[in-house]
This record gives structure tokens, sequence and C-alpha cells, in this order.
């Protein structure tokens, strides 16, 4: 009997450690499934965190090219308004040489202008001359000039009017009956 209650107690003890090892697999198999659970919620939620991240990468990326695609047009358009600017300065460069041209004009115009004006006075002074040499030589010719009559007196006032200028109106109606 010792032997049957020796057979007990190792079948009580094998029991036992059957018992201990069968909770201390199950207790891991707890553990392994807990992990595996925590293991796959972990990856999920790091797909999902990639995912957003791709997705913001992705935004960012299209905002850039967007962005490019503004920097382009802008470049574009500042290519075309150098162009123009250039274009502008030619011309405004064009403008500035006709302007110079059209002054030394004026100037000339202006040095013509001095010369004929100096020219009409010294012909309207020798003309003043010769009437007052006229004049002298009228009265003291008194006969000649009651004999002469009326055709002495009408060139006396032609060269009394050519020594001093015509009129703005005499000259137009001189300039009409020209013309006519």
């Amino acid at each position: 009997m010792m032997l049957r209650g020796m057979v007990r107690m190792d079948l009580n003890r094998r029991l036992n450690a059957n018992r201990a090892l069968s909770a201390t697999m199950s207790f891991l198999a707890l553990i392994g499934w807990g992990a595996f659970a925590y293991a796959a919620g972990t990856s999920v939620r790091a797909e999902r965190q990639l995912r957003d991240e791709l997705a913001q990468s992705k935004a960012a990326q299209e905002q850039l090219l967007a962005e490019r695609n503004q920097q382009q047009v802008a470049a574009e358009d500042l290519a075309q308004i150098q162009a123009k600017l250039a274009s502008s300065r030619g011309e405004l460069e064009t403008l500035a040489q006709k302007r110079e041209q059209a002054a030394s004009q004026v100037a000339a115009a202006r040095q013509e202008l001095v010369v004929l004006t100096k020219r009409r006075d010294e012909k309207q002074a020798n003309a003043s001359e010769k009437g007052s040499v006229r004049g002298a030589k009228l009265s003291s010719k008194p006969a000649q000039v009651a004999a002469q009559g009326k055709g002495e007196k009408a060139s006396e006032t032609s060269s009394a009017q050519a020594a001093k200028p015509p009129s703005k109106p005499a000259r137009l109606a001189a300039r009409t009956k020209h013309d006519a």
C-alpha cells in the first residue's frame, strides 16, 4: 500500500504539475494572444498614421506644385514686363533723340529768325533813310513837286509805307489781292 500511496502521491504531483503546466500554458497563451492583439492594434494605428502622413505629403506636394506653377506664371509675367520695359526704354530714348532734334531745329529757326529780323530792320532803316533823303530833296525843289502832281504823291505814299512795315490787316489785304 505504500506503493499505492506513493503512486497516488506521484499521480497527484504529476496531476498538480500538469495543472500548473496547463495553467502556465493557458496564461502564456493569453499573454501571447494579448500581445498579438496589441501588436495588431498598434499596427493598424501605425498604418493609419502612415496613411495620414502620406495624404499630408501628397497635399503638400500638390501645394508645392501649385506654387511652382504660380511662380512660373509670375516669371513669365515678369519676362513680359521686362520686355515691355525694354521696349519703353527704347521708345523713350527715341523720343529723347527726337526732342533733341526738335530743340536743335527750334534753335536754328530762332537764329534764322534773328537774322531775318536784323535784315528787315536794316531794310527798314535803309528805306526810312531813303525816304527822308527824298523828302529833303522834294522840299528843296517845290516846283518839281507841283509839276509832277498826283503821280509823285502816290510814290511818296508807297515809299513811306515801305519805310514802315504794313500792319497786319494791311498785309492780309495785300495777300488776298495778290492771291486773287
